[in-house]
């Protein structure tokens, strides 16, 4: 009998082998998102929006050579960073079998205090704009900066091909911890299933698959009956070719955000919702239409384990938020849950089949809409590892598909316009920021006279 069992538990475990094995070397499709970037990077090499830059501050001793390993054990964890397009037959397929490169390094050790952060700036920009040999790969690349014994900066650069807004705190929190094991000579941190990112791509381009089959890309499209649509922003100039984008802050106090979170709360909504809503009634306001359509970017990460994945587990869903008059801040709140949920239902339909099936649409970035929204989940807090601090910077050398776009970090506090430098005059930008905020006071306080 258990002469029996040892044999089926060896059969079992030999056919898991070569499942694994199987997968390993199989070439698998993208998903119409990848797609979408794939294409997107043939038409615009490095500048097509679509590389993804994390600047990191390091103070105090870094033992360089721990970064190092701990570069190839992010590797060796994450699929995604193995990954490599390779077109085949005309249908661009991935493979996760690309080379580890080499962590680059620049001293400026002898350069005045006073020029190094534009030194810096430019070494980062230089980066971000080099377009990834996607068929060679690898998709990502890094530059250790030292500044001083016990000043270093870490550039690192990401493809969206194997990266989202999500991915992008994965694999900063899965280097810090992994740098952490190694300058210690501890144990490594736990890591995710060692095929979850390709079991997630199969099971992802299924779905889309079934969703175009059966008619949903289509039903999106009714939905959208005023589309394409585009807002004429005033002071935009569309002769501006360059999509390097600036961030407009908005004017908010800590005070008026804390309230306006307990309004979205109150109304059942997400500040990210809430916010979605009221950018939309400005959007409405502007026009003087009663439709506001934005491109929003959706982590598809409701499986079990896919929270500790690192590649591209997005789709965009169109968020149509609509403003009847005499809609106020308070109602925009409650509009702007409603139209997230209802496009969160579908999220299985891809953004590129939607924009298919409204018909023939104008060449544009986004043939659907010209604003955005998203929801930016990359770390923000400074790390301490023993005596070393690591700060992220700003976000930089951001390159916009949209003329507009909100950018909502996860506590909503510090929420951002983008929108590309040449295309629209400072000022006006800045005035749309003070309306905006000006339309979150009145939400916050409209919610404080009801309490």
């Amino acid at each position: 009998m258990n002469q029996r069992l040892d044999d089926r538990r060896a059969r079992l475990v030999e056919a898991l082998r070569a499942q694994r094995r199987t997968l390993a070397s199989e070439r698998l499709p993208l998903t119409a998102t990848q797609q979408g970037i794939w294409i997107a990077e043939q038409l615009s090499p490095g500048v097509s929006g679509y590389h993804d830059t994390a600047v990191l501050r390091m103070d105090g001793p870094l033992d360089t050579e721990a970064l190092r390993l701990a570069f190839g054990d992010a590797r060796a964890v994450h699929e995604a960073m193995r990954c490599r397009v390779v077109e085949t037959d005309g249908e661009p397929l991935q493979s996760f079998d690309a080379p580890a490169p080499d962590v680059a390094y620049s001293d400026l050790g002898a350069v005045g205090p006073q020029t190094r952060g534009a030194r810096v700036e430019r070494l980062a920009a230089l980066a971000a704009t080099e377009p990834f040999d996607l068929e060679a790969g690898p998709l990502w690349r890094a530059r250790l900066v030292r500044l001083s014994a016990d000043e270093h900066v870490l550039i690192l650069v990401v493809h969206h091909l194997i990266s989202d807004g999500w991915s992008h705190g994965v694999l900063l929190r899965s280097l810090l911890s992994h740098y952490a094991a190694r300058s210690r000579n501890a144990p490594p941190p736990a890591v995710p299933d060692g095929d979850g990112y390709r079991t997630w791509l199969l099971h992802r381009v299924a779905q889309e698959r079934a969703a175009v089959e059966g008619g949903r890309a289509r039903h999106v499209a009714g939905l959208l009956s005023h589309a394409p649509y585009r807002v004429p922003l005033p002071g935009r100039d569309d002769r501006a070719g360059d999509r390097l984008s600036v961030a407009v802050g908005l004017p908010v106090a800590q005070r008026t955000w804390t309230v306006f979170d307990r309004a979205c709360r109150r109304a059942g909504a997400t500040p990210y919702m809430g916010l979605t809503g009221l950018f939309g009634l400005l959007l409405a306001r502007t026009t003087g239409g009663r439709t506001a359509v934005l491109a929003s970017p959706v982590a598809l990460r409701a499986a079990p384990g896919t929270a500790d994945l690192m590649g591209c587990l997005i789709n965009v869903v169109p968020v149509a938020v609509r403003i009847l008059p005499p809609t106020g801040p308070a109602q925009a709140v409650a509009a702007g849950r409603d139209a997230v949920l209802t496009a969160l239902r579908y999220a299985d339909v891809p953004y590129r089949d939607v924009a298919r099936a409204l018909g023939p649409l104008p060449t544009a970035d986004d043939p659907v809409t010209n604003v955005g929204v998203e929801e930016f989940n990359a770390p923000e807090e400074r790390v301490r590892l023993g005596d070393l601090t690591v700060e992220p910077q700003p976000r930089g050398q951001v390159r916009l598909r949209h003329d507009l776009a909100l950018s909502i970090p996860r506590n909503a506090t510090g929420a951002q316009l983008l929108h590309p430098v040449g295309r629209w005059s400072p000022g006006e930008s800045r005035s749309f920021a003070e309306r905006l905020a000006e339309l979150i006071g009145e939400a916050a306080t409209a919610s404080a006279r009801d309490e």
